[in-house]
């Protein structure tokens, strides 16, 4: 008896806590976006976004030391909201907040912050794009081992960050 109680709470739980756009992650595993990113007013780089195993990651960003960072999903009726944030050491963190489309289009509105010795430095960022199926995402271990062999300061790109 007391287990069948057990069992019933946490049906009840799980019931009230995935109704009506509740948390969940993961909703974009394993799907890869083709698009730009750059000043809100006009995104110029190509880049690609990548989800998979709870984690996200830009090729330009990580390019340039940000490491892959977790993300948080969730379906709303415009389709799936999505939040994370990507790292660096040295150059700051850019703070995702985005949705896709029901027909694969992704806007994500980015805030980069990079904390100096005396100021705080900030921008704005936006990156536009379409998911393209044909793309398989490189797995989150992949993409770490990529990134032992990167140095962002030899890379020009990364000067813009």
């Amino acid at each position: 008896m007391f287990t069948l109680t057990k069992l019933v709470a946490a049906t009840l739980f799980l019931g009230l806590s995935s109704a009506g756009g509740a948390y969940a992650g993961g909703l974009l595993d394993g799907r890869v976006f083709e698009g730009v990113i750059g000043p809100v007013e006009a995104p110029d780089l190509a880049d690609r976004l990548k989800f998979e195993d709870g984690y996200f990651w830009s090729d330009i960003c990580t390019r340039c030391g940000f490491l892959p960072g977790e993300y948080h999903s969730e379906m709303t009726d415009m389709g799936i909201a999505f939040r994370g944030v990507l790292q660096s050491d040295s150059r700051g963190r850019f703070e995702y907040e985005g949705i896709v489309g029901v027909h694969g289009a992704i806007e994500a509105s980015i805030h980069w912050e990079r904390k100096r010795w005396y100021w705080t430095s900030t921008r704005e960022i936006a990156f536009q794009g379409i998911e393209n199926e044909e793309l398989a995402s490189q797995t989150l271990s992949q993409i770490r081992q990529q990134l032992d062999g990167e140095d962002p300061d030899t890379n020009p790109l990364c000067a813009r960050f």
